[in-house]
């Protein structure tokens, strides 16, 4: 689960589930922005990160939104994942913004958001277990 690169028929899976904090995260869509297909970006809550959580989840937001990453999808789940949402939209993110506020309404849904060949990044703490989202990707 730490940016382990998963090639399905369908997509090519950025595995950085196992765990999450700022740096991290900023740092896996990093790698993401190499893909030189349509860029998904699937990012959960990440947790223990104190009183400035919400303020720090807005920063990813708003790093994922710089003109560079040219992200085309951010599809966020949880709670607090929503402010990386309304991060990378005070930012200038212009790609498409899908919230989920549970995992199992993501995994309802998240398949009708994606497209043959993508390249997804998968990235959350731990707890959110959106490995069971590269289960069901790579079945």
């Amino acid at each position: 689960g730490r940016v382990n690169i998963i090639k399905s028929d369908k997509y090519t899976i950025i595995d950085d589930c196992y765990n999450a904090n700022p740096v991290s995260m900023k740092a896996s869509i990093d790698v993401l922005k190499y893909a030189d297909t349509r860029k998904v970006a699937v990012l959960g809550d990440m947790f223990e990160l104190g009183e400035n959580e919400i303020a720090l989840h807005g920063d990813v937001g708003s790093h994922l939104a710089k003109k560079e990453m040219n992200i085309n999808v951010l599809i966020t789940v949880g709670k607090l994942a929503r402010h990386i949402q309304e991060g990378g939209k005070l930012a200038g993110f212009s790609g498409i913004c899908i919230h989920f506020d549970t995992l199992d309404e993501c995994l309802d849904n998240i398949e009708n958001e994606l497209e043959s060949g993508d390249t997804i990044l998968v990235k959350a703490s731990h707890g959110m277990h959106l490995e069971k989202i590269i289960n069901l990707l790579t079945k």
